[in-house]
């Protein structure tokens, strides 16, 4: 199990000092018994780590190694001596850096939308109906297109489903952020699209209506986790994440004249529709 516990604040030796936590670094520098007179982050790294790497690349590294233990074991049934094992550092240092648990669900979570400059140019697009196209495309886009074919993406996402097995801690903390960067623009391109005639009025909130989007592209994620999928259509399929796209913006509210104006994108499906007495478009069978 994951266990934040230590051992007695003892270190008579540099072999004790590296199974110490870190709080009782400062006691063991000044331990003079065993004879050591001082403990360094190098010495305390498991004697196969050879670069020195600074706080972020470590902190990166052992990411790295604990994801695919989480993604297969689950948290709780990950040990820090098998995430130590695969970073190649000692038990200490990994909490050194991750002193609880949410604070190592943070950083796999960053670790994987810091730096994305699609995602950074998204969050500061303006409302509109472009933006809420833009929005809903890159999420269908991620989870049917892109998940299943990058290898972090889908342990952080077996991670995810086996959070809701459990305590739901990780899970929560993807939602939140959704809800913090997110939410705010599909929101207000929601209300920017009703006053242009977009969108339709609709019951459903408009953080519902991006709620249920994730939860559709999530799904479809999870058909496919075990390498094919587990319903009739295919995985990573141009056809299905263009028709999955349409069905949400169609969801969201988005009326037969606006879905015909982005028809012809490669991810949405080919005009569903005919002019009609120029009152616009019919609805028709994909």
């Amino acid at each position: 199990m994951w266990r934040w516990r230590w051992p007695p604040r003892r270190c008579p030796d540099a072999t004790q000092a590296r199974d110490s936590p870190p709080e009782a670094w400062p006691s063991c520098v000044q331990c003079k018994k065993g004879g050591l007179t001082g403990v360094s982050e190098r010495s305390l790294t498991h004697p196969m780590s050879k670069d020195r790497l600074d706080s972020t690349e470590r902190r990166n590294a052992i990411v790295e190694a604990a994801l695919p233990l989480f993604a297969r074991k689950g948290f709780a049934a990950t040990t820090t001596k098998e995430i130590a094992s695969a970073a190649g550092v000692s038990e200490a240092l990994i909490f050194k850096h991750f002193p609880s648990k949410a604070a190592l669900y943070d950083h796999i979570l960053r670790s994987c939308i810091e730096g994305d400059e699609e995602l950074k140019a998204l969050l500061a697009r303006q409302p509109s109906t472009d933006t809420l196209v833009t929005v809903v495309r890159g999420l269908v886009q991620f989870y049917t297109m892109e998940l299943p074919e990058d290898p972090a993406a889908l342990a952080r996402h077996r991670l995810f489903l086996l959070s809701l097995l459990d305590d739901g801690e990780y899970a929560r903390v993807v939602y939140r952020w959704l809800e913090e960067a997110l939410m705010p623009v599909f929101t207000a391109s929601v209300e920017a699209a009703e006053a242009t005639g977009d969108v339709v009025p609709s019951p459903v909130a408009a953080a519902n209506r991006l709620w249920f989007a994730e939860h559709l592209g999530s799904m479809l994620a999870n058909l496919c986790l075990g390498g094919q999928s587990a319903v009739v259509h295919p995985c990573r399929d141009e056809t299905l994440a263009r028709q999955a796209a349409w069905f949400i913006l169609r969801g969201v509210g988005m009326t037969d004249v606006a879905l015909a104006r982005y028809a012809d994108q490669p991810w949405l499906p080919p005009s569903q529709s005919t002019p009609d007495n120029g009152n616009g478009p019919k609805r028709g069978r994909s």
